[in-house]
């Protein structure tokens, strides 16, 4: 199982992947720009080139780019939507120049307060129409776009799988470019009840019954700090959140989803991101049987300065 965090490139990509290495990680998730703001300078070619040759030698799989937090694809208005398309483009051409396996995107909010049926509906619908615009605009990328599901805050969409499903059955011709990313504490936050394990057995069915375990490609590991059901998209320390150490354990072990890359998102990312990663491996530990109980932790090559 491929295990890594979301971590800062402030210092630049490079430092970013040192760091993961020296915390044993096998995989990572970034932001190539701010993702609080719109626009950026376009990436620098040698430096991006320096960042593709360093990865490919840490032998690190995969990379996720994460988009920018301002996106909102489904937006009613069309100068939102359109402002919100053309940065989804740049994010994929970012993603693509990094040597980006997978970038992730959040479903955007329909805004309609007053129709929420109605607003729902055309909200997926927009979602699919931008998603479709940015990928006829990208023909060569290799990057795959995953979705990933919400806390169901307010009008967002993507908390109920059948969200995620409808956009995927939307774009079934370009399919191969989409997947899922699922996040533990906005699946909690929506209510859906990974905290039990009779909870999470039927968490993976209906998602398995309306996109299919084949298209799940990664999961955001973080616990919660809001209760079941309360929409609240607050991401707690592994193990003492909501969700609690039991069902981390049994996520991380559990047979159909063991083998996915796991990226920590948890909070305080700067002074608590080792302390999180040894608790994942920990339970990793106790969920093993006892005879195939191994140490946590690996080394990875080094990035050449």
């Amino acid at each position: 199982m491929p295990l890594g965090a979301h971590l800062p490139t402030s210092k630049g990509f490079e430092f970013a992947l040192r760091r993961a290495q020296t915390l044993g990680c096998d995989c990572l998730q970034i932001f190539s720009k701010s993702p609080r703001q719109w626009d950026a300078a376009p990436l620098d070619a040698a430096k991006a080139e320096n960042f593709r040759a360093a990865w490919n030698t840490s032998k690190f799989a995969p990379l996720v780019v994460h988009d920018s937090f301002l996106i909102n694809l489904a937006a009613p208005d069309d100068a939102m939507r359109e402002r919100s398309t053309r940065a989804m483009t740049d994010e994929i051409e970012r993603a693509e120049t990094l040597g980006g396996d997978f970038l992730v995107t959040h479903c955007g909010a329909h805004l309609q307060k007053d129709c929420v049926a109605e607003g729902v509906e055309a909200g997926l619908l927009r979602l699919a129409a931008s998603l479709r615009e940015c990928l006829n605009a990208t023909p060569d990328a290799r990057v795959r776009i995953a979705l990933e599901n919400t806390a169901a805050q307010g009008t967002c969409l993507g908390g109920p799988f059948e969200h995620l499903a409808r956009v995927l059955h939307e774009l079934n011709d370009v399919s191969e470019r989409l997947c899922v990313c699922l996040d533990t504490c906005h699946a909690f936050a929506a209510g859906h009840d990974i905290a039990t394990q009779d909870g999470l057995e039927n968490t993976l069915q209906n998602f398995d019954a309306a996109i299919g375990l084949d298209r799940l490609a990664l999961i955001h590991l973080n616990d919660s700090k809001g209760a079941l059901g309360g929409h609240l998209d607050r991401h707690q320390h592994i193990g003492q959140g909501q969700i609690g150490a039991d069902a981390m354990r049994r996520i991380l072990t559990h047979p159909r989803l063991k083998h996915l890359p796991f990226i920590l998102e948890t909070p305080d990312v700067e002074t608590m991101i080792e302390a999180n990663l040894q608790t994942v491996r920990e339970l990793q530990i106790e969920g093993q049987p006892t005879k195939k109980r191994v140490k946590p932790g690996r080394k990875a090559a080094a990035v050449q300065p």
